[in-house]
């Protein structure tokens, strides 16, 4: 009797210690709001999922329910959510950096050029806000200018492209935005972040962080 009272004390045990491991720690979850460019929420965190503004506005998820935001005034829109609309953040760039001479880089989308220096050619301005070029930079993000050097003269874990004068890109672990000196206008704080558009922009916050 005794060895079954030590065995199911064990098991009691067992369970509560995978339990209290399985249970997702403090502020590793977090809820989608809109800041502007002083890093102010002007939509207050509390999607669950989100995409960056475009003209037809952003499409958010809050528990099951779909539904589009308009950023003039700031909130939900009559506008109706379409069966290809998704709440979700445009993808990281896929453009690399590759050497074009010393420390001159041009900018590949696979095999193909899509800007060198030495071609004295002007970059596509679909892929340039400013002059600066966010591409793959091996396994970090650069900003490369229309010389072919670095725009910024620094790495980043992961960035996204400037548009309206600022980038999102991730250092240690959380993101915030740059402006094109490279210097932090908005802290690396977020969990998660997207795109600036009509100056908003999506971020993530630990459910339990208050909004500022």
């Amino acid at each position: 009797m005794r060895n079954f009272w030590r065995l199911t004390v064990c098991s009691l045990l067992t369970v509560a210690t995978m339990s209290a491991c399985n249970k997702p720690a403090a502020g590793s979850l977090g809820k989608w709001g809109f800041i502007n460019k002083s890093g102010i929420f002007i939509i207050k965190p509390q999607f669950d999922e989100a995409s960056e503004f475009t003209k037809d506005g952003a499409i958010v998820k809050q528990e099951k329910r779909m539904m589009r935001l308009q950023a003039e005034p700031p909130g939900e829109s009559s506008a109706p959510v379409g069966p290809n609309d998704k709440a979700e953040l445009a993808p990281l760039p896929t453009l690399q950096c590759a050497e074009a001479g010393e420390k001159k880089y041009k900018i590949m989308d696979g095999t193909t050029v899509v800007f060198d220096p030495r071609t004295k050619a002007e970059p596509p301005q679909v892929l340039a806000d400013g002059g600066l070029m966010c591409a793959r930079f091996d396994n970090q993000f650069a900003f490369i200018d229309k010389t072919g050097s670095l725009g910024i003269p620094r790495l980043f874990a992961e960035a996204k492209p400037f548009v309206g004068g600022r980038a999102a890109v991730k250092e240690n672990g959380k993101w915030g935005f740059i402006n094109k000196k490279g210097i932090f206008v908005v802290p690396p704080k977020y969990l998660d972040a997207g795109s600036f558009f009509e100056g908003l922009a999506p971020v993530k916050v630990p459910v339990d962080e208050p909004a500022k």
